[in-house]
């Protein structure tokens, strides 16, 4: 009988695999990505590398990149605020940010953080920005209204300082995420996104599956 879907097949890695249990890189076939990886003992991925790293589409977990581009850690871009602030922003009123960045664009929603903020401790972000909820009767959020140059229009009252930083997320780059250059991923586990090569630690006794799709 034939194959009605292909959800199967390009979804769940019907389309080929291969097993690895030495510190060696594993790619997959022309045309495809490693869509999971099943942990047959606790491992540590050493080099985990995203399909779309730092451009438009889906962002998956990742070794590589840095702190500015490391997937879903500081959306799609950030910018510093500039100047110390007495009164606020108010709705539609510029916020002045230190520099001209081409990936900010209107539509986008805003988180306020800390400048010290770093990946290995995460993202404090300012009360003045609601958690972004992007749809339905509870809709939240901070978003951009314009863009010009250094002066952004924002939809929502803020008071932005010189020590505090713009977070910009749109549909592919969320924020908050840290680096999986540590993790240990336990056994049994099975991890899903769209990579194109992975490195697993060597474990005669263990490795990894790689599952293929489109």
């Amino acid at each position: 009988m034939g194959q009605n879907s292909t959800e199967v097949a390009y979804g769940f890695g019907q389309m080929g695999s291969v097993f690895q249990n030495i510190a060696k890189p594993v790619y997959p076939p022309k045309d495809h990505v490693i869509v999971a990886i099943q942990i047959l003992a606790d491992q540590k991925l050493t080099e985990l590398h995203t399909e779309t790293l730092d451009t438009m589409g889906p962002q998956f977990i990742t070794t590589e990149g840095t702190e500015a581009n490391d997937a879903n850690y500081l959306g799609a871009t950030e910018q510093a605020c500039t100047g110390a602030r007495t009164t606020v922003y108010n709705t539609n009123d510029t916020v002045t940010i230190d520099a001209t960045n081409a990936k900010i664009k209107v539509g986008q929603y805003v988180l306020l953080v800390n400048d010290s903020d770093d990946i290995d401790a995460g993202l404090t972000v300012d009360s003045e920005t609601p958690t972004p909820i992007y749809s339905g009767p509870n809709k939240a959020g901070v978003k951009v209204l314009k863009v010009d140059g250094v002066n952004i229009t924002l939809d929502t009252v803020l008071t932005p300082t010189s020590s505090q930083t713009l977070v910009f997320l749109d549909e592919y780059h969320g924020a908050g995420g840290t680096t999986t250059d540590d993790v240990i991923y336990p056994k049994g586990l099975t991890i899903y996104g769209r990579w194109t090569m992975v490195t697993p630690t060597l474990d005669a006794n263990g490795g990894i599956i790689c599952y293929f799709g489109k």
